[in-house]
């Protein structure tokens, strides 16, 4: 939101405040969506600044200043520079709960836009901000149970049932991937997914960074007739295509930083029902196959089996209930934690 339209609201309980994150971003939306179902108003600010070095330098700054303003009961802070430079800010302000979404030491390494002459410097920085953001926080929430180090609670990126809606009519042998679009996404394989299987289509659903590449790829490919790029749409105009559509996507590449990651796409395609296609990562194959809800897409090796499996409606909707069912088991476990923390920690207050 607005930080002008904020200050219309005489209190608000929770605010999450973000340098990095677009207000549509899915935790953040999936973190206002469970404590609002809780009674705890809550919004989302994002702090925009002019390049990444401002966001860095100037970002806490300016967050500090909107906090200060805005008055919330709570914080939640998504970011690790506001992790580093924020939290020790506003601790005797208000209750900080700092949000860990990934190893960014592991994050770090799949980040091409950061120079090797950069790269000591941010490792340095990053090896000392655990420490002060766990002095400095209330409580600090992980998004993995692998990031988990001691009294950190673990919300992990899976959706509360209602924050989904169903109802679309689904279109056969039709794809969609939903979120940020890039090569170590699955970019270049989901184009040689379309080549080997003529008669599938596919939506994209998310912004792409490298886009004249990706607008080089469809048009190499001569696929203008079977992808849609919808580029950033709302987290719930997201979801709807999703819905319209009968297999969800996530060809993750092999980096560090995915190796161990269940992406919530992931959950999200379950929780409306459509079965996955996913690449051959270990933590991400294993629970698929676990579960039985997706195929496992091996390099090159599986396409005719992928091929048939696709054209089976009846096993798609097979496959894609399984992990309906996995998911709303994952969900109830998961649903509240973030809004028991908040309102333990502010208790007295509400």
């Amino acid at each position: 939101m607005e930080f002008h339209k904020l200050l219309d609201d005489d209190c608000i309980d929770v605010l999450i405040v973000t340098t990095a994150h677009d207000a549509q971003d899915g935790r953040l939306i999936r973190h206002q969506n469970s404590l609002q179902r809780n009674g705890l108003n809550t919004e989302i600010l994002t702090v925009l600044c002019e390049s990444r070095l401002k966001r860095l330098l100037l970002g806490p700054i300016r967050a500090y200043r909107a906090v200060k303003i805005i008055n919330p009961k709570c914080v939640i802070l998504p970011d690790p520079e506001l992790h580093l430079l924020l939290a020790p800010l506003l601790s005797r302000r208000c209750a900080v709960i700092s949000d860990v979404h990934e190893d960014y030491l592991l994050v770090l390494e799949d980040r091409k836009w950061v120079s090797n002459l950069l790269k000591p410097l941010i490792k340095a920085l990053l090896k000392v901000m655990p420490k002060i953001r766990d002095k400095f926080s209330d409580q600090v929430v992980v998004a993995s149970h692998t990031l988990r180090q001691s009294s950190e609670i673990v919300v992990e990126n899976i959706p509360h049932i209602d924050d989904l809606e169903r109802g679309e009519a689904r279109t056969p042998m039709r794809a969609v991937y939903v979120g940020d679009i890039g090569t170590s996404r699955g970019m270049e394989r989901m184009f040689t997914l379309l080549n080997e299987i003529p008669n599938l289509s596919l939506e994209l659903v998310g912004p792409c960074k490298e886009q004249d590449q990706l607008v080089g790829l469809i048009r190499k490919n001569k696929l203008q007739d079977r992808v849609i790029w919808h580029d950033r749409l709302s987290y719930y105009e997201s979801w709807k295509v999703a819905d319209r559509c009968s297999v969800g996507i996530c060809l993750l590449e092999s980096t560090p930083a995915y190796e161990k990651a269940i992406p919530s796409k992931v959950w999200e395609y379950w929780a409306l029902g459509l079965p996955v296609v996913v690449s051959e990562l270990y933590e991400l194959s294993s629970l698929v196959r676990h579960v039985d809800a997706g195929f496992v897409l091996e390099d090159r090796k599986n396409f005719d089996e992928l091929r048939v499996w696709l054209a089976n409606d009846e096993e798609l909707y097979e496959s894609g209930k399984r992990g309906e069912v996995f998911f709303k088991h994952k969900s109830l476990e998961n649903m509240n934690k973030l809004s028991e923390a908040v309102l333990c920690l502010t208790e007295r207050s509400f």
